[in-house]
């Protein structure tokens, strides 16, 4: 059973969707919770009768505006202090949907960076037709050197092995196209790089639709241009559900009966393209299990999220990348 430290007071909706989730997911799971935030507002909200949630008073709140850095001088807020209890021992890991650099902050400079990893990252599962791809760096580095790339590399194989349990997995680098004499100078010599670092397990370069129709597991970016294919799938996911609630809306009888009987259809599109399936990204590199959740997260984001964390702990992905590096 994995022990994981909420931080309830990181999302948009704290520290409502965030007690929702971890009532939910200690009811669905034998693993144990650590809400971490304002006392006064978190205990209100837990049933008597709930096992296996304990409240860690943390009082102060850092802001998705404030300043990553400044997260060091806070060590009352409830993201350092959920932070502190892995770094202590006394969690497994830790889940914030809070401010994405200062989380980079905490597991860099609190937990410590794994030995071998010069830039710990953001890996996040998309949907793909071969049931999931991890992409990293989805934010944490704008720029890269080509070394980087290969500790990347490392890392999201790790992950594919060890979490989603593939056999074997390949990785690519995202480029522009697929031959490999495309890219700037940088990727053409993190290219290299990792074709002679992996050998077969090297896919090559990657296109950004290989991402989601690919045969490739892991596909590892600079996290500016990682980011941008993660935000623009999360915005076309939303727009395909719209479109296709509004082509309902302006069919005939027939064509509402016809889609009222692929309800069901529709509803599993939806979901494989729903941000909230996949609930958390880890920060990959460092010494402790760190996920983060989206800022909006509601109850099933946080639960999700929640499981991912969960995995990586059960799953030893530290000490996977730990090996690996």
């Amino acid at each position: 059973m994995a022990h994981i430290a909420l931080d309830a007071f990181g999302g948009d909706h704290a520290p409502y969707e965030e007690v929702k989730g971890a009532l939910l997911f200690v009811e669905k799971t034998q693993h144990r919770i650590t809400l971490v935030g304002d006392e006064k507002k978190i205990r209100p909200l837990i049933p008597t009768n709930i096992n296996r949630i304990e409240i860690v008073n943390a009082p102060e709140h850092f802001g998705m505006s404030d300043k990553p850095t400044e997260i060091l001088k806070m060590p009352l807020s409830s993201m350092n202090v959920a932070a502190s209890l892995v770094k202590n021992g006394k969690a497994d890991g830790f889940l914030s949907a809070g401010n994405t650099g200062a989380l980079l902050v905490l597991g860099t400079f609190m937990l410590g960076r794994i030995n071998g990893i010069e830039r710990p990252a953001i890996a996040t599962v998309m949907p793909s037709k071969i049931g999931g791809t991890v992409l990293l760096d989805a934010g944490a580095n704008l720029y890269l050197k080509p070394q980087h790339y290969v500790q990347l590399g490392s890392m999201g194989l790790a992950y594919a092995e060890k979490i989603l349990k593939r056999h074997n997995p390949k990785v690519g680098i995202l480029n522009v196209g697929a031959e490999a004499e495309k890219g700037n100078d940088l990727v053409k010599e993190a290219y290299d790089l990792m074709k002679e670092k992996f050998g077969d397990r090297f896919y090559g370069n990657a296109e950004g639709r290989d991402v989601f129709y690919g045969e490739v597991e892991v596909v590892v970016a600079d996290g500016f241009n990682g980011n941008v294919v993660l935000k623009s799938a999360e915005g076309l996911g939303l727009f395909i559900s719209e479109m296709l609630k509004d082509s309902i809306k302006k069919s005939n009888l027939f064509q509402k009966i016809g889609a009222l009987m692929m309800k069901g259809t529709f509803q599993n599109f939806k979901e494989s393209l729903d941000y909230r399936k996949y609930g958390g990204a880890f920060l990959l590199g460092v010494k402790g299990v760190a996920v983060k959740a989206h800022g909006s997260s509601d109850s099933k984001a946080i639960f999700n999220a929640l499981q991912v964390a969960a995995d990586g702990v059960e799953g030893k992905i530290v000490q996977a990348i730990e090996g690996s590096v």
